[in-house]
């Protein structure tokens, strides 16, 4: 008598990106009854968690993650999902045009970062969305840090700041 085992089915696999530079991948696989699991992807990853994470990942962690599940000595085929980790933009020179003189315009400048979004962030509660925001009417309160943070496709720079002076 011959006993043929059967070909374990092939789970599905998933992953929880796109993600940015230095978040966690997350490989996910449904449950095959007995299973024993085994996972490749770039830079010569293995795992053998059903549902293996990646820590602080970087762009390079990009790629193919395939998994084959085997029972009772037998192995299902090759099942695999695409990952997709997007780099950390630049981060601008940022600069202002001050010392200035108390009622003057403070001119804030940060360099052109192709796709990006900016966030302005500084005392008395300042915001501003534009590259190059301006404060018109300066006073000593608005003395301080301001800082910028840019994003491109959901992933942010690290922070940039300017010391700016505005005198009475």
């Amino acid at each position: 008598e011959i006993l043929i085992k059967p070909t374990p089915p092939s789970p599905q696999v998933s992953n929880n990106s796109p993600i940015c530079e230095g978040q966690t991948i997350e490989l996910m696989s449904d449950e095959v009854q007995d299973a024993t699991y085994a996972w490749t992807g770039p830079g010569g990853f293995t795992s053998s968690d059903q549902n293996p994470t990646i820590v602080l990942a970087t762009p390079s962690d990009g790629g193919s993650y395939c998994l084959i599940v085997t029972v009772d000595g037998c192995e299902s085929i090759s099942v695999c999902t695409e990952v997709e980790v997007k780099p950390t933009p630049a981060s601008p020179v940022v600069n202002n045009s001050g010392p200035v003189c108390e009622g003057e315009t403070l001119a804030l400048s940060a360099t052109s970062i192709t796709d990006a979004s900016y966030s302005w962030t500084g005392p008395n509660g300042f915001v501003s969305a534009d590259q190059n925001p301006s404060i018109v009417n300066a006073s000593p309160t608005d003395n301080g840090s301001y800082c910028l943070i840019v994003s491109i496709d959901g992933c942010e720079s690290v922070e940039v700041c300017t010391e700016v002076i505005i005198l009475p």
